[in-house]
């Protein structure tokens, strides 16, 4: 048995993990109504990468006051990578809106969510193929800091189509 400081024990505790989960939900509009439930959903695995991670790390301590408020959706395919964050923005960012969710729930099971919906005409996004989303620190695309990226298969609104992803982060193991 190892020991520490005055001969104590030391116990190995369990290593912090992160886990990023991202569902995205598209109501079709062409029916003249949208169904509560969605018409596609698509859940894939997110990364943080490391200037995410390096901005986790910094809000620990006194140094970062910038949070993560916008999300940004683009064309790219390239798969998410730690480097990514490297550029302050997606590879074909086409959007960054304010996070309608945007919350901790540190009682239930540590996790952060993060919400985003987009229209297809009202936010300009007819025809357009979107592939990648990302979290961001700052307002304006090619800015901030990038915290998460995600690619997922290909989603094309219409007009009257509503896209909405959600961004689950679990700090910790459970």
């Amino acid at each position: 048995m190892k020991t520490g400081f005055g001969g104590n024990p030391i116990i190995d505790h369990e290593g912090l993990s992160l886990r990023e989960i991202v569902r995205a939900e598209v109501y079709r509009g062409d029916k003249g109504f949208y169904t509560e439930a969605p018409d596609e959903v698509l859940c894939v695995d997110d990364l943080i990468v490391t200037t995410g991670r390096n901005w986790l790390a910094m809000r620990i301590g006194p140094a970062v006051n910038s949070p993560m408020n916008w999300m940004a959706v683009g064309t790219g395919t390239t798969a998410a990578a730690l480097t990514d964050g490297s550029t302050p923005g997606l590879y074909g960012e086409v959007k960054r809106k304010a996070l309608s969710t945007n919350t901790a729930n540190i009682t239930a099971a540590n996790i952060w969510t993060a919400v985003m919906t987009l229209g297809g005409a009202a936010d300009s996004l007819t025809s357009v193929i979107l592939q990648e989303a990302g979290i961001y620190n700052h307002v304006n695309s090619g800015q901030g800091t990038c915290f998460q990226r995600v690619t997922f298969s290909q989603v094309t609104l219409q007009a009257s189509d509503l896209l909405k992803i959600t961004l689950e982060t679990n700090v910790g193991s459970s």
